[in-house]
């Protein structure tokens, strides 16, 4: 899928009808689909009515899906051929096979790491690293991927907090932090509504902010001032991977410990001493 498609499918994506997101987040699932099939096969493979189709590239700012494909084609004219790993088409079950997931979560890793600007990872790792204080948040699943980027985090550098998942004691830990702290949110579909009132304050008080999320919410997190770091989650079914997010909290905090330079081995030895006197104790 061409760039400027993608980019304004992320920046609309919340103000679209529902059939309309199913098709948008196809096309962002599969984008070689776009110069393979029809509009009316787009609608088809995703259970729309043509006239939804039509709908939504007028709503994107196209005259129809001509004017779509012709952009696709001019962008990678332009830029010559990716590499692509296509999407499988069938629904993912239990009983998927080794080579079906491996495509599965091998498609979501190059097109999250293909997408990733380096600038704006860069200027991440800046800010955790200069930040006094870091806090971790999310919730349900994305609970436990908080939980594993703030214990990567904690082994390169100090004052790394995680938020509760219970949002009841949300206003408790905001208001603790402070104008030189960062704040990492790691939030994929469907969107939780407290994250929404956690960025907006976190937009009220300059507090400088990141966000870890799929590309459907790209938009939404960057109408709120935040640094965005899009992963790509989809599988065939309703379900969704965390394999490129990992990657991504993986990347963000090698990049944090590189920004660090000796302070982060210095800190992950001070971590290692500790850890050997409570191996004596024991």
């Amino acid at each position: 899928m061409g760039t400027r498609l993608a980019l304004r499918i992320q920046e609309r994506f919340d103000v679209l009808t529902p059939a309309e997101q199913k098709l948008a987040q196809f096309l962002m699932d599969r984008p070689d689909e776009i110069l393979a099939a029809s509009a009316t096969e787009l609608a088809k493979f995703t259970g729309v009515s043509k006239a939804t189709a039509a709908r939504l590239f007028r709503n994107l700012g196209y005259q129809d899906f001509n004017d779509v494909r012709l952009q696709a084609r001019e962008e990678r004219n332009r830029t010559g051929p990716v590499q692509q790993i296509p999407m499988p088409q069938a629904a993912v079950t239990e009983a998927t096979s080794i080579s079906v997931h491996l495509q599965i979560e091998s498609a979501n890793l190059l097109r999250t790491f293909e997408g990733l600007r380096s600038d704006v990872l860069n200027e991440a790792a800046d800010e955790i690293a200069a930040a006094g204080r870091v806090w971790v948040a999310g919730l349900g699943i994305e609970f436990g991927l908080a939980q594993h980027l703030r214990i990567l985090l904690a082994r390169v550098r100090p004052s790394v907090q995680l938020i509760s998942e219970n949002t009841g004691t949300w206003p408790e830990e905001l208001a603790s932090t402070g104008p030189n702290d960062a704040l990492i949110v790691i939030a994929m579909r469907p969107w939780p509504k407290p994250v929404s009132t956690m960025l907006t304050f976190a937009k009220t008080t300059r507090l400088k902010t990141i966000v870890i999320t799929d590309p459907t919410n790209v938009g939404r997190a960057a109408r709120q001032d935040a640094l965005v770091l899009s992963c790509h989650v989809s599988t065939p079914g309703d379900h969704l991977t965390q394999t490129s997010v990992l990657s991504m909290a993986q990347l963000l905090s090698g990049a944090v410990a590189n920004r660090l330079g000796g302070k982060a081995p210095l800190w992950r030895e001070l971590i290692s001493d500790l850890a050997e006197e409570f191996e004596d104790d024991g």
